[in-house]
This record gives structure tokens, sequence and C-alpha cells, in this order.
């Protein structure tokens, strides 16, 4: 479904009465009116898709009339088609000049006027359309939740895009972002009903309105069907890994999961929204909160609790002197000094911290409850049963404690040894305090890990 066209007819009062019955039958709403002052109120609000005036009338010219809209409706312009009465060539160039899109003869064959204009609402239509999907733009979209606010009948919007779409494009290129993208807009296509709209705002970033009862059903088949294709744009090697490999600055490397979708509901039903603006920016505040789970998510405003797809287990926090919640550190460091800088350094941050340069009083500190949020892990242990590769697998491999943040500090020239190992994140070193502490503070406030 796209939204309903707006005409807007400005001509002598019988014939922009004949000419808006036969633009009606077009599909389009159209508005009649017989002067240009008339014209200036309506204007200010409509936002017609196209305006088809006469070239003279007792308040004006039809021509100065086209050349007053360019000057001030530069943004979502109609486009202009001006009845011209005369049959002289020059006169019809001079209206061209004066800014017409398209110049007809008045009067003109009811067939011809409703032909020429569905002509000019595709050609529009395709222009607002997004150059890489095909659907809907920005333009569109707008249009289409207008049109809903001041409509009387229920509806939603969800707002979709892609996790880690930035990490894929670095990894495969461009070209393959492109393809998964694409493929996104044919699922969503693909979900919609008849009366659904789907837009692609840019990049990744799409909307879905609906008219569906149960939006929310929808949306869990839009990240079942995308889960099961996604796979398919990554080579056997990275799917049998199961994450990318993120590089920062400074040599710091990150298992990044693979690609996934975040949906952010709302609806009509819920909460009256004021603008187009409100509901793009309320979805996707929603779709910020899907984005904080693990896997293809959707976050719903029907309730009052956050409710989703595959929800990952709740990320367990202390609670500090002041009240506030802080987070767990347990630092495993066989450097007596450098253990005592790392303790020192992130308790000033706020972080409960716990310090121990063995695998066996590591794994007696985890075993207590509340189990840390965040491990960092010097690879060069002291323990001769259990190096930090091996500490690390082991951790991992811990269904009570693979859910735990895991940074590796190591200088081992290998770098992807520790994400192989099961790490979290790869923090070479020497290392740098601000460095370490921007990286802790992303990870505590992203998802638990699930990589």
């Amino acid at each position: 479904m796209l939204p309903t066209p707006i005409i807007l007819v400005i001509h002598k009062a019988k014939q922009a009465v004949d000419y808006a019955s036969v633009l009606e039958k077009t599909g389009a709403r159209v508005h009649a009116v017989s002067s240009f002052e008339e014209a200036n109120e309506l204007l200010s609000f409509l936002h017609p898709d196209l305006v088809i005036l006469a070239d003279h009338l007792p308040d004006g010219d039809g021509r100065l009339y086209c050349q007053q809209i360019r000057a001030s409706l530069q943004h979502l312009r109609p486009v202009l088609v001006l009845l011209h009465s005369s049959d002289d060539v020059n006169e019809r160039i001079s209206s061209f000049r004066y800014g017409a899109d398209d110049v007809l003869g008045d009067p003109i064959d009811k067939n011809e006027l409703a032909i020429r204009v569905l002509a000019h609402l595709r050609r529009r239509q395709e222009e607002f359309s997004n150059p890489l999907t095909l659907l809907p733009g920005p333009n569109l979209i707008r249009r289409m939740l207008e049109q809903n606010l001041v409509g009387d009948k229920p509806w939603a919007a969800m707002s979709v895009d892609l996790n880690k779409i930035r990490v894929y494009n670095e990894t495969y290129g461009d070209l393959a972002g492109d393809q998964l993208i694409k493929a996104l807009g044919a699922i969503l296509v693909d979900v919609s009903d008849d009366n659904d709209f789907v837009g692609h705002l840019e990049a990744d970033d799409f909307l879905f309105i609906t008219m569906n009862e149960n939006p929310e059903r929808q949306a869990e088949k839009i990240c079942q069907q995308f889960d099961h294709i996604s796979h398919r744009f990554y080579p056997r090697g990275d799917i049998e890994r199961g994450y990318l490999i993120s590089t920062g600055r400074g040599g710091i490397r990150r298992r990044v999961p693979l690609i996934s979708i975040a949906i952010g509901i709302v609806s009509s039903a819920t909460r009256r929204f004021q603008s187009y603006v409100d509901i793009l920016t309320t979805s996707r505040d929603y779709r910020y909160l899907a984005k904080k789970q693990a896997g293809s998510t959707w976050v719903s405003d029907s309730s009052s609790k956050v409710t989703g797809h595959r929800l990952p287990p709740a990320r367990r926090l202390a609670a500090s002197k002041d009240g506030q919640r802080a987070s767990r550190i347990l630092v495993i460091e066989p450097d007596g000094a450098m253990a005592c800088l790392l303790q020192e350094t992130l308790s000033l941050e706020g972080y409960l911290v716990e310090v121990t340069s063995s695998a066996d009083e590591a794994f007696a500190l985890l075993r207590h409850d509340p189990h840390p949020d965040l491990i960092l892990l010097e690879s060069n242990l002291a323990d001769r049963k259990m190096d930090g590769w091996k500490l690390c697998r082991t951790l991992k491999e811990d269904k009570e404690l693979s859910s735990i943040w895991l940074v590796m500090a190591t200088s081992h020239p290998d770098q992807l040894l520790a994400l192989e190992a099961g790490a979290d994140l790869y923090l070479p070193k020497p290392f740098d305090m601000p460095s370490l502490l921007t990286e802790v503070n992303l990870l505590l406030r992203s998802p638990v890990s699930s990589i």
C-alpha cells in the first residue's frame, strides 16, 4: 500500500469541479478551488503531490503562480501542470520558463488528463523511492505517517534495522552489505499484507506500517525469516566460528556476533502521537531497546514490560554503597604491580574489583554469588596446570559462567589466539589505561556476552 496522492486543482469553479471529478477516479484525493488566494490557504498544510492550474484567473496569472510555488515550496515541491488556453507555441514555451513542469491544452480531454496525471504521479513515486531497494523513501514515508495520524483506523509502526552492519561491511565490502539490506527489504515485503506499507528511509533503516491487530506476530515472523536466510551471506568458516572480528584503534580486536535485526514497535492504540517525527523517534527508541538484546529481537510498547524475541538472561549487578548498581570485575593478573594498578584504577571508576593471580583462586571467586560482570585476564599465568588460554576456553564452555564478558590482555604475537580461545575482546599489551577504561565501559553497557 502507498500513501494516497493529493492533487490540488485551481481553475474556474465549473472547470475545477469537472476536472476534480475525473481525477478522483484515479484514486487520488482531490481538492478544487477557484482562486489563487484560496489555493494559498490550502498549500500551507495540504502538501499536494500535483497542482493543476489555469493559465489565467480573475485574481492572477497562472505562470506567475507557478513561479511563486517554486520559490516558496522548495522541499516536497508539487508537480506543476499548467492548463493553457492558447495554441501559440511561444506562449506555451514561456510557461515552462516560468516554472511549469508540463503545459496542456485547455480544455483537455478528460481521459488524457487522467493518464497524464497518473504518469506524473508514477514518476514522482519513482523519484521518491530508495534507489537500492526501490521501496518508498523518506518523503513517501512521511506522507504515509501523516495520513495515518489523521485517519480513524488503528495502526502500528515498526522501525527495523540490521545489527552490526558496519562490521559486516568492513569484512565483506559494501556491495555484500547492500545485498543483505535488499534481502531484509524483500522479507519485509513478503511478510506485509495488502494494507501494509514498507518504506526504506536510508542505509539499513526501514519502516513497516501495518493495520494488523497483532504486529508482534509479524515482527516475530520477520525475525524468523531473516535468521533463516542470514547464514547464506557468510562463508562457511565464519558460520562455523560463529562470529566476526572487528579491529579498532591500537590493535584492539573484539568478537562481533553474526548479523541480526532489531525491531521497535509502537501503536496508535497505545499512545497518541503528535507528528510523523514523533512516530519515527519513538519507534527508534524501542528499536534501541531491542538492540540491547542478543540475536534478532523485537520490543513493543504494547506492554509495560519489555517483550521480545528470544531475550537473553538478565545481567547480574551488585549494589554499591550509594544504592546505585555497580558492576563487578575480576582481574586475573600475575604481575603484582599491574594488578594493583588495575584494581585502583577500576575502583576509582566505581566498579567492585577483585584481584587474583591464579586460575584455581579465580574459579573459587567465580563460584561465589553474584558472579562478576567482566573478567580481565592475562594469558601468561603463573599457574602451571592452567594458562590464560586454557582458562579462557574453560570459562566459555561453562554454562553458568559463559555469559560473563571476558577481556584477554596479552602481549602474545598471535592476535587472533585470544578470540579463538573465547575472549570477547583482545587487548594488546602494553595498553594505556584510558583505552582499557573505554572498552570496559562499552562492554558493561552492552548486552551479556552471547558468543
